[in-house]
């Protein structure tokens, strides 16, 4: 192997480490803004945290699905095709998070955009913002399942017992 490639390999596994890092971050830090307790007088404040870490989360999804999940479903389909039934679920989850993410997207910014309104009686806003928190915490739990799968699937591409090979 040259060193060119050594690097090039040396390089992917570095920005494959920051990536799952990255990600690990956005998903903590939105956890962490959806279940913090809305003190009185601090809505905004709240709101205004909450969709600075959706921003991130929601890219971190977007990224995963569209360019990090195709590649390591290639790399499990040509490791073991036997698992392409396997992928397709994968691939399948991967479309439905889109959906709820594009849905949660909307719940965020529809929620900003009417803080004006209810700041004054935060007592109206609970029952969005309550919606809004079960929403984010299921995806949240989603999202945390599929990534487990994903990995669990490829390592079981590389290190699948596979019987008497000839």
């Amino acid at each position: 192997m040259s060193a060119n490639s050594n690097s090039r390999t040396a390089s992917s596994t570095n920005d494959c480490q920051k990536s799952e890092i990255e990600f690990k971050t956005a998903i903590e830090d939105f956890e962490r803004c959806l279940v913090r307790p809305i003190l009185a007088g601090e809505l905004s404040t709240w709101v205004e945290d909450l969709q600075r870490a959706w921003t991130e989360f929601g890219a971190q999804i977007h990224f995963r699905s569209k360019h990090l999940n195709p590649r390591v479903y290639r790399e499990i389909g040509e490791q073991d095709p036997e698992l392409l039934p396997r992928i397709d679920l994968l691939k399948a989850e991967d479309s439905a998070i889109d959906e709820q993410r594009e849905n949660i997207n909307q719940e965020v910014w529809r929620i900003a955009q009417h803080i004006p309104k209810l700041e004054p009686d935060e007592e109206k806003a609970q029952k969005h913002l309550q919606s809004l928190i079960d929403s984010g915490t299921s995806f949240v739990t989603r999202v945390r399942k599929q990534a487990i799968a994903i990995q669990t699937w490829y390592v079981e591409a590389f290190n699948r017992d596979r019987g008497a090979v000839d």
